[in-house]
């Protein structure tokens, strides 16, 4: 089970248009929306899970 941190950021004078995730000490944000953010933040963690093998 992944425990994700989802918080939401001011960026370039937006209000909260910024999602970060973080798990693992890994943080990836979007501009988009919260499920973008956390979709790219999975396949983060499978590509960097696959690298350290």
């Amino acid at each position: 089970m992944i425990f994700l941190l989802i918080s939401y950021r001011n960026y370039q004078g937006g209000n909260n248009n910024l999602v970060v995730v973080e798990s693992y000490g890994v943080i990836t944000t979007s501009l988009k929306d919260k499920q973008t953010a956390i979709r790219t933040h999975k396949r983060k963690i499978k590509r960097l899970k696959a690298k350290q093998k």
